[in-house]
């Protein structure tokens, strides 16, 4: 205990992300449990179809706002003034994102009238946009090493989120409209607390210089995004159409059990990046190189460790947290656990990607999982039913592998020599 209590002193804002992503998954892992429970399965299924396109537009942003901060960041010359006008666009993206989200909602329950919930073509992409904002302020603070700031606002947008779930209960008021109207509420009370604490920037020219650096760097990523959700989502969306909300429902609790890795690769994602790209240029390439294998290595080791517990214990999981009337998706369970092998190996490929600037290599790669991802869902899923699901995703992290390593090692950047 001694020995824990003084590294969290030696490295007090280290610990610190950790305890944020902690909070943050750990809150997520509740309200996957408890909606899964009071929502019932098929509503529980719609409301994560909802959150499907909350996380496309945060990936859209996490490409073209939060990876080129935490490249070009630490390499500017002049940061203050980047990080102005960075904020000043996330607040336009962030609007945009709110209009385009109402049209996809009344496009989609239009074409799939079984996917129609009063109230939510107003709530739900009230919910895109403050969602991407508030996240904005989580990654920007810890851009800039103030990780105590991610912390406090994080308490109020996550930490909130059970105590408003269970009141909704209490009152018998929850249904999914209501539960997004809730969030909204939290993530504004955060956005409130966070953008005191930043500068905007509103000069024409500086904006519009900024974006076009971040559109240097991203321009691959921003349409590797968009592959990369239709590769990863599209079994699932065509889950949904094919078989029905329940069987989102069932992909989303397993994704739930093994989600207790987000905290390490959250936490992986705010400092391994950063890290790679100061190493990078102060040190040179081996060095970069070598820091990347010990992440692989090290994390790979505590990744496998957790799911092979998790594995190992599915049942019992599922029976305690879920009920036994999830049993009969052991397997679905056991099959994401193989998933998340593969999603840890993608993330690091990824940092070193990204760390090298050589983008276009995500591109390839999406471009060739979402053309699989096409053409195989319907009759993987029509053979294989929500197992389906399973096989498609297994498949697409493969490609996704094959791909980085060939590009990398043609690059003479190998992780495994």
């Amino acid at each position: 205990m001694g020995l824990l209590w003084n590294k969290i002193k030696a490295s007090p804002s280290k610990w610190m992300v950790f305890a944020d992503q902690g909070l943050v998954s750990g809150v997520n892992f509740l309200m996957t449990l408890l909606l899964a429970r009071f929502l019932g399965l098929e509503n529980f299924g719609l409301f994560a179809l909802g959150w499907m396109l909350v996380l496309f537009f945060s990936s859209v942003q996490m490409a073209f706002i939060i990876s080129p901060l935490y490249t070009l960041f630490p390499k500017h010359k002049n940061k203050k003034q980047y990080l102005a006008s960075v904020h000043t666009i996330q607040l336009i993206y962030s609007s945009i994102s709110g209009i385009f989200a109402f049209g996809v909602v009344k496009v989609a329950m239009f074409l799939q009238p079984d996917w129609m919930v009063p109230g939510i073509s107003f709530s739900l992409p009230l919910v895109v946009m403050f969602f991407g904002w508030q996240d904005f302020y989580r990654r920007l603070n810890i851009a800039l090493e103030l990780p105590k700031q991610t912390l406090k606002s994080d308490l109020i947008s996550y930490g909130l989120q059970p105590l408003l779930l269970l009141g909704l209960v209490y009152l018998n008021q929850l249904s999914i409209h209501r539960m997004f109207v809730g969030l909204m509420f939290l993530f504004v009370g955060a956005i409130i607390w966070g953008i005191k604490k930043h500068e905007l920037n509103f000069n024409y020219r500086t904006l519009t210089t900024i974006l076009f650096e971040n559109w240097q760097f991203s321009k691959y990523l921003v349409g590797t995004s968009l592959l990369q959700w239709v590769s990863g989502n599209f079994f699932i969306l065509a889950a949904g159409s094919i078989l029905s909300p329940v069987a989102i429902g069932v992909i989303r609790i397993a994704q739930n059990v093994v989600g207790i890795l987000n905290v390490l690769f959250a936490a992986l994602e705010n400092i391994v990046p950063l890290k790679g790209a100061q190493l990078l240029s102060q040190s040179g390439v081996n060095t970069a190189i070598h820091y990347f294998k010990m992440i692989l290595i090290y994390g790979g080791g505590v990744t496998a460790a957790i799911l092979a517990t998790i594995a190992l214990g599915r049942e019992y999981i599922i029976e305690w947290f879920y009920g036994i009337q999830y049993l009969e998706y052991s397997n679905i369970f056991l099959g994401f656990t193989f998933i998340y092998v593969l999603v840890f190996v993608n993330t690091i490929l990824g940092f070193v990607i990204r760390t090298f600037e050589m983008n276009r290599i995500f591109l390839i790669s999406y471009i060739t999982t979402s053309v699989f991802s096409v053409f195989a869902a319907k009759p993987i899923i029509n053979q294989f039913g929500v197992y389906g699901v399973v096989l498609g995703i297994v498949g697409t992290q493969i490609i996704n592998i094959t791909v980085y390593i060939i590009s990398l090692n043609s690059n003479s950047i190998a992780l495994w020599k």
